[in-house]
């Protein structure tokens, strides 16, 4: 019994992890705009990230308010297998780097 029991138990841990799909990195490369939810928050502006296959991003940014566009470019990274996570300028230490946890990316979306 005690056999049978612990098989069951490694087979349903095993089919859980078969269905754990991570984000197809190869679906980044292309142009990426923030969308919010209407009724959660109203978006004054609008925030468009560009991503290359070599690392590398250009971020848009226009200030509906201020009617002002602003431009920024640097790199990103990637780590899959421990995090699940893409960081918009590592290199930049603790300050100005922003991390993201990728839950879902297919060409249409994002999360």
């Amino acid at each position: 019994m005690r056999k049978i029991l612990t098989f069951v138990c490694v087979a349903l841990l095993m089919a859980g992890l078969c269905g754990c799909e991570k984000p197809d990195m190869s679906k980044l490369e292309g142009t990426w705009s923030e969308q919010y939810a209407p009724s959660v928050f109203a978006m004054d502006g609008s925030v468009e990230y560009t991503f290359d296959r070599n690392n590398n991003y250009q971020l848009h940014t226009y200030d509906a308010l201020g009617g002002e566009p602003h431009d920024y470019s640097g790199r990103y990274a990637i780590d899959l297998i421990n995090k699940g996570t893409i960081t918009i300028n590592p290199q930049m230490s603790d300050y100005s780097n922003v991390t993201y946890t990728l839950v879902k990316l297919t060409s249409k979306e994002m999360v």
